[in-house]
């Protein structure tokens, strides 16, 4: 399957604490998060990359990593129509921003739980814990030789399965749609444009048995737009 590093908009380091109780009013509008990265509240990483993502709990721990996939994924939410998802579509095309990945599973295999176990023993991007009791980890994969790594198993993994939200889903693919759409009126569609790839958070699909764990909204999000 195809999953790709990319550059992130997320919280900054030092400030996740007070950036996620804050999402609602962040992410309402591109104004608001123009806003937010202008404060150093959120940042732009500079350059391409894998984050593994943790979640653990009182239902254990669940290991995956979050990268940028074809919109193809987005399958399993394109048949739902309704004015609720086509709004939340128009809403992420004003956003400019997908706010949270969409949670997918894949067959991993023995060498990727080493290469993202490698990953895990530095330090962490973030280590919060949710009012759930639910603690979420992120760790970021930027050097090069472990991007490759990733990528490489990655790129044999047969492609994921659909295991989270189908209206979010939907919503994902109704606001890459427009896009291309208004790119296509325009005469400068590619087809390479960050919005014809949707971030996901990919778990081992042993482990999603009783549904996929999910990133919290503004953690890892991916620009799809210029602003």
């Amino acid at each position: 399957m195809k999953a790709l590093p990319f550059p992130c908009i997320r919280p900054a380091q030092d400030r996740v604490l007070e950036a996620l109780p804050a999402m609602g009013g962040i992410l309402s509008g591109n104004d608001a998060l123009r806003g937010a990265i202008a404060d150093g509240l959120m940042l732009k990483d500079p350059g391409a990359a894998y984050y593994v993502y943790e979640c653990s709990g009182e239902l254990g721990r669940v290991t995956g990593v979050v990268a940028i996939c074809p919109t193809s994924v987005l399958a399993g939410g394109k048949g739902d129509a309704s004015a609720d998802v086509a709004a939340a579509a128009h809403a992420i095309v004003e956003l400019k921003v997908q706010p949270r990945p969409l949670s997918l599973a894949y067959e991993a295999s023995p060498v990727m739980d080493i290469i993202l176990g490698a990953a895990k023993e530095g330090a962490s991007l973030y280590a919060v814990t949710d009012p759930a009791g639910i603690t979420h980890r992120v760790w970021e994969v930027k050097r090069e030789d472990a991007v490759a790594a990733i990528r490489a198993m990655l790129d044999q993994a047969p492609d994921p399965v659909f295991a989270g939200d189908s209206a979010y889903a939907a919503a994902l693919a109704g606001a890459s749609q427009i896009l291309a759409d208004e790119a296509r009126a325009a005469g400068t569609y590619t087809g390479k444009e960050p919005f014809n790839f949707a971030v996901a958070a990919l778990f081992p699909a042993a482990q999603v048995s009783g549904g996929a764990a999910q990133v919290p909204t503004g953690l890892l999000t991916h620009q799809i737009a210029r602003f």
